[in-house]
């Protein structure tokens, strides 16, 4: 049922937050880093469009992995919610 996918999806997060610290930070902190690398401005909204990419190409390969749904889901959702930040 597609709500149970969502509930799982969601405690996906609350298990990540706690094992990584706040998920917010690490997307800043991933584009802290990539800025650095890439001597370009990168936002935590790119990450989150960029790490949902990497999912939805591994789906794409094997599409009955179900990690690769929940994290794409999370991701997605992450994109939105840090949307604001991308244009500040």
């Amino acid at each position: 049922m597609p709500k149970n996918i969502l509930l799982e999806a969601y405690s996906i997060i609350d298990e990540r937050g706690q094992s990584y610290g706040g998920i917010e930070d690490s997307f800043a902190r991933a584009a802290q880093l990539a800025s650095l690398k890439l001597d370009l401005e990168i936002t935590p909204y790119m990450v989150a469009i960029i790490l949902e990419s990497v999912k939805d190409a591994r789906r794409a390969v094997n599409p009955h992995h179900k990690d690769s749904h929940l994290d794409g889901i999370n991701y997605r959702a992450f994109a939105w919610h840090l949307l604001d930040q991308k244009t500040k």
